[in-house]
């Protein structure tokens, strides 16, 4: 008989984009195996009930009363953690009532370490993540992030305050398994916590993402950089635009929008390579793919980051990845699929990306060489397939034990 699943997933859409995407597709592919009841809000309760048809799975939706996202809403930030850790709450009520039908419960997204997992308390082996959270901007770098400096300090500090909440720490000691999204977040667990967690990456290529070379070939000489994401302060371009001031031959495209992209405009105009970078802000599915097709390499400078959909993206379709050598990123790219540049300090990560961009540029063979690897690496590692056999082997373990 096969083991059923009460799967709750704060963030659940199958027809969303990033944490609610992800949050769909822990349900679908668990479903592959097992039965699964998916606890959820009723906001995408259309493209739910349409997505469930033909797979086993049963939905549930889990609301808060109106009252109190009312006064969430007008909270700022902390309300929407306390509208979260309240659903959270609730959703474990429910799972009790119901807890003889469920071998397993496992919560999927918030993503995030700071939403207790109440229902880990329910005397079932219970599964939390991928989680992420531990990851703050290396020392010594507050100049390349912009207005966000303090708030990245203030963000560190907090997140050491909600570790030692009280109903934090009763979770990490309840759950059977926690899944951690890097490295980074697993380190910053407790010790007893860390003993139970595996690394499991929630980035996940969409099916329409089948990995395939581009048809580029990169001209010796001239090098064509592109950044896709968020522009935000921790994705720190203006790093990128230090190592370009002093290389010829280096184009690069901006390809989003955000707070941060001001303050990059200013960045390039005083470095003098304005003339060299295009700011093409948030633009069209069709238009970003015909850019990476047109590029030499992707580079994601990211400071703080749990992963990126856009390097896991550029890797599927043989482009290659620059990226920093730090947290979600730096685990996601290994030596064979990118170059990965070291934090140790602002000069030296200057110097390296300076260098990766010299190296590419007058010998092309590296880039066709990481190409491959990243196709290879982004379809064996980041795919529902690879996420099926991880779920499979986490769940039966737990069941026998």
């Amino acid at each position: 008989m096969k083991p059923h699943v009460a799967m709750l997933a704060y963030a659940c859409d199958p027809a969303g984009g990033g944490e609610h995407w992800l949050g769909w597709g822990w349900a679908e592919t668990a479903a592959r195996f097992c039965g699964v009841t998916l606890f959820t809000p009723s906001k995408s309760r259309a493209a739910i009930e349409s997505a469930i048809q033909n797979t086993g799975i049963s939905a549930q939706f889990i609301d808060l009363p109106p009252w109190l996202r009312w006064t969430s809403e007008h909270l700022g930030t902390a309300g929407s953690w306390w509208r979260k850790i309240a659903w959270a709450k609730k959703a474990a009520a429910v799972v009790r009532s119901q807890i003889e039908s469920f071998d397993i419960v496992h919560q999927t997204t918030f993503h995030t370490f700071r939403v207790p997992f109440y229902a880990a308390s329910l005397g079932r082996p219970s599964v939390w993540g991928p989680m992420a959270g531990g990851e703050k901007t290396p020392p010594g770098f507050d100049e390349f992030l912009g207005p966000s400096a303090d708030s990245e300090r203030k963000r560190t500090r907090q997140n050491l305050r909600w570790l030692k909440w009280g109903r934090v720490q009763k979770s990490l000691r309840d759950v059977s398994c926690i899944f951690a999204s890097n490295q980074t977040t697993r380190d910053f667990l407790p010790d007893f916590a860390r003993k139970k967690t595996i690394i499991v990456s929630p980035n996940t290529l969409r099916p329409e993402d089948s990995p395939r070379l581009r048809e580029h070939s990169t001209t010796a000489g001239r090098l064509k950089l592109i950044y896709a994401g968020n522009c935000v302060d921790t994705r720190s371009i203006p790093l990128v635009l230090r190592a370009m001031e002093s290389v010829t031959g280096v184009e690069l495209v901006v390809a989003g929008g955000g707070p941060a992209l001001d303050g990059w405009r200013v960045e390039a105009d005083r470095l003098r390579v304005a003339d060299r970078v295009a700011f093409a802000g948030r633009i069209p599915r069709e238009q970003l793919v015909r850019l990476y097709a047109d590029s030499d390499a992707l580079v994601f400078p990211a400071l703080r980051d749990s992963g990126g959909s856009a390097l896991l993206e550029a890797m599927s379709i043989g482009l290659p990845v620059i990226c920093l050598d730090w947290a979600g990123p730096g685990e996601m790219v290994d030596v064979t699929s990118g170059i990965k540049v070291a934090v140790n300090s602002p000069e030296q990560t200057i110097h390296e990306l300076n260098t990766a961009f010299i190296r590419l540029r007058d010998q092309p063979g590296i880039a066709a060489s990481l190409a491959a690897a990243a196709i290879e690496r982004a379809r064996s590692r980041f795919t529902w397939n690879a996420k099926e056999k991880i779920l499979r082997t986490t769940y039966e373990r737990l069941l026998v034990r």
